[in-house]
């Protein structure tokens, strides 16, 4: 993450603001600079990148509060977080970009289960016309020949997959075959559709999802994380409510009494659904104190107070 970088200046908020200021931030700065509302804007499009790339953090409690913390002592942490770099952005003709990093470079390191080697002969599945394969060790590449490209696509078209073909700055049409339920960062590497070298000789492209953040929910792995907003009387006596699933699904949750602000449920098999399992949906409540009362109010709830002994 470039260190220079002020997330809550790029979307207009303050420090003290919570998840739903920042969410709401984000929404509008994301539909004023969407590529789709400015075609072959450069400025907009970086902006938009610079957008999402702050709400990833800001919206994300963990990272958030690493950035803060790096951003008080800058030389007291390494590099958390994974950019998405420069590059420009190719429209598909169903609407999903690209973006085409060309030219010699290295990808960087991959670790865990979303780096290059941890998939085998399932690379076969994603590309038409050609015979990708991983890159074993996931620790990078030499080769001047080869390129990276970063496929962008929306939350919804992560969840349910499906083929999709893109055009690469050099004319050619590539099919990918998007997984259901993929992963931000998935990697693979398609063998000899590089850039040319002597001899007619092929480096390979490396392909990574760059998947757009949900407006409401964020993702986990295979899970999902909603927040829910209840006043104070509903944390003391419980309450139930509905929230929608990734897939739009409404699901009745049972707040249950005394549950304190930033208390988890969790909604078992509500998450991201693959070929191989189906994560979990958690539920963040945050509990809304008023900020102002009237005297009478005041005095009624000081009163309600001493009658349960908590004055």
């Amino acid at each position: 993450m470039p260190e220079h970088k002020d997330y809550y200046k790029i979307l207009g908020v303050s420090e003290s603001d919570g998840t739903a200021e920042i969410k709401k931030a984000y929404r509008k700065l994301a539909q004023k600079y969407h590529p789709d509302r400015n075609p072959g804007d450069k400025a907009s499009e970086d902006r938009f990148k610079e957008v999402q790339e702050a709400n990833e953090v800001l919206s994300d409690s963990k990272k958030r509060k690493e950035y803060d913390m790096r951003r008080k002592n800058p030389f007291g942490y390494g590099d958390g977080f994974a950019t998405s770099g420069g590059g420009r952005f190719y429209r598909s003709p169903d609407g999903t970009y690209v973006r085409f990093d060309g030219g010699p470079g290295q990808p960087g390191s991959g670790s865990g289960p979303d780096s290059f080697g941890d998939f085998g002969g399932i690379f076969d599945r994603f590309f038409g016309g050609g015979a990708p394969e991983p890159t074993g060790t996931g620790r990078g590449r030499s080769s001047r020949l080869d390129s990276e490209t970063t496929l962008r696509i929306s939350f919804d078209r992560a969840l349910r997959g499906g083929r999709t073909e893109v055009t690469l700055p050099s004319s050619e049409r590539v099919r990918i075959n998007i997984p259901k339920g993929v992963r931000q960062g998935f990697k693979i590497r398609l063998k000899g559709r590089g850039q040319r070298g002597p001899g007619n000789r092929r480096g390979d492209l490396y392909v990574s999802f760059l998947i757009e953040p949900h407006a409401e929910l964020r993702r986990d792995g295979d899970d999902v994380l909603a927040h829910v907003r209840i006043n104070v009387f509903e944390a003391m006596l419980g309450t139930s409510l509905e929230v929608a699933n990734a897939y739009g699904k409404k699901i009745k949750v049972q707040i249950p009494a005394g549950t304190q602000p930033g208390e988890r449920l969790r909604l078992g098999g509500q998450g991201i659904e693959t070929e191989t399992r189906t994560g979990d949906m958690f539920v963040e409540v945050d509990v809304e104190v008023p900020k102002k009362l009237t005297k009478a109010q005041k005095e009624k709830f000081e009163r309600a107070a001493r009658d349960a002994g908590l004055l």
